[in-house]
């Protein structure tokens, strides 16, 4: 047994390195959650030209750069006469005792309430599409680094178990291990630029870390099944 594991012995240990990876990420992205999404946030700003809050609220824009409307801003905001006098008529009219009226403690709770809410928005979930995209690809690079990392140590098993040369059942299985390792990185890599860069600019700049991952697990497959189903056609003729 331990001849036949011999050859793909790096390959499975590679496999094995993704699987560790691949947990101790997980642990990471529970642990330091708010750290991770700090660092997206700074990204994001430095990335844009703007603040965080500019992008979430466009409407706020002159809030936060402390510009003045213009004239037709002004003109439009400001109430008419006619509206005056409506409301100051409103406001002489006598109200009925509980007519319009909510009672403070009611008012207060609302108000309360109100904000809680608010607040477990912004606490609780992430605060735009974008944000939630970017730990989404970050939350990727977990699954991809334990999936491969099992196919990678499946794959040097069944290599350990053809015919195929001791070289090329070494240098699969280290490839294919390697490729597992390559391509998650990719992920955790575009979930970074996600924020900075757009999602599509970020897939597209992780192209040439993706595509060699890709590439050699994809190899790592089909050289196993390639001689797999060879020993299998050479047993049934035999």
């Amino acid at each position: 047994m331990i001849e036949l594991i011999k050859p793909v012995r790096y390959g499975i240990l590679i496999g094995l390195l993704g699987l560790v990876f691949g947990i101790f990420w997980a642990v990471w992205l529970v642990l330091g959650h708010e750290r991770i999404h700090k660092s997206l946030e700074e990204r994001a700003t430095k990335g844009q030209g703007h603040s965080l809050i500019q992008l979430l609220e466009p409407g706020n824009v002159y809030a936060h750069e402390n510009k003045a409307p213009n004239a037709d801003e002004k003109k439009h905001s400001q109430p008419s006469k006619d509206a005056d006098t409506h409301q100051h008529g409103e406001e002489d009219k006598p109200v009925a005792e509980g007519e319009g009226r909510m009672p403070m403690v009611e008012e207060g709770q609302h108000m309360m309430q109100m904000g809680g809410n608010e607040h477990q928005h912004f606490e609780g979930g992430h605060d735009s599409p974008i944000m939630e995209l970017a730990h989404t690809r970050l939350k990727r690079g977990h699954l991809h680094a334990m999936g491969l990392g099992l196919l990678a140590i499946a794959i040097s098993f069944i290599f350990a178990f053809t015919t195929a040369p001791d070289r090329i059942k070494t240098a699969a299985s280290i490839l294919t291990g390697l490729g597992g390792l390559i391509y998650p990185f990719a992920w955790i890599v575009m979930g970074y630029r996600t924020p900075g860069l757009g999602p599509n600019a970020a897939e597209a700049s992780v192209t040439i870390i993706a595509g060699p991952g890709i590439a050699l697990v994809l190899l790592g497959i089909f050289t196993a099944g390639l001689f797999l189903l060879k020993d299998l056609f050479i047993k049934k003729n035999a």
